[in-house]
């Protein structure tokens, strides 16, 4: 049963594959620099998609008391269901089959650390003589660095991907999305979506994909 289990939470399935593309073309032809820097510095973020005017607002206190309760909602839900285990409890599953998640993070920290020894190396080569061989050199290291830590870094989340604690929080990401978001109706704004579930059933990639990237960018910490 902890072997399936670890199976099964080591491979992403081709459905997650599609989504995380989709999310990343979003990102890379859509959201450009200035706009980035706009919903980073706005309380209110909007944008238009198919003629529809969308905003985002900032969480204010009722809407994370929301928040916060169905989070508690989730948490419990989840608890009670056997399919999904605590992240500790899965980081000590797979130390059985010899895999070191706390390890990871550790290599992740050194590999920094590593990263801007080279930086500093670098930086004195450019102050001297800024030498275009040992320059080449310390950026192809640093590159490489921040290649392993990027393996790492998915690696991780793909193992842990179907705890208790990671599902609640993309829950979370979804439901804060719910609350947050308004669009115009005949001049005025008013509640995007219907109910949670109408939100669930929306089949808008690039709308997702929007919402889901400013999200992110602009209020991970309210939750």
């Amino acid at each position: 049963m902890e072997e399936q289990f670890i199976e099964q939470t080591t491979k992403l399935t081709d459905a997650q594959i599609e989504a995380l593309q989709i999310v990343k073309d979003q990102i890379a032809t859509t959201i450009d620099k200035d706009f980035i820097e706009e919903i980073t510095k706005s309380n209110i973020t909007a944008f238009s998609h198919e003629d529809v005017k969308y905003r985002i607002t900032k969480p204010n206190y009722q809407d994370k008391q929301t928040i916060y309760k169905e989070r508690v909602k989730k948490f419990t839900e989840l608890l009670r269901d056997d399919s999904f285990t605590l992240e500790k409890d899965l980081k000590k599953l797979y130390l059985k089959r010899g895999i070191d998640i706390d390890g990871m993070a550790k290599k992740i920290t050194s590999l920094e650390t590593k990263k801007e020894g080279v930086q500093y190396k670098l930086g004195e080569v450019l102050k001297k003589d800024g030498n275009e061989k040992d320059c080449e050199t310390y950026k192809k290291e640093i590159q490489d660095i921040q290649e392993e830590q990027k393996q790492l870094a998915v690696e991780s989340s793909a193992l842990l991907e179907f705890t208790i604690e990671n599902q609640v929080m993309l829950h979370m990401y979804n439901y804060m999305t719910y609350v947050i978001t308004e669009k115009e109706v005949e001049g005025k704004f008013v509640k995007a979506f219907e109910s949670f579930q109408k939100f669930m059933e929306i089949d808008d990639d690039a709308l997702m994909g929007k919402l889901a990237f400013i999200i992110t960018m602009t209020y991970q910490n309210a939750l």
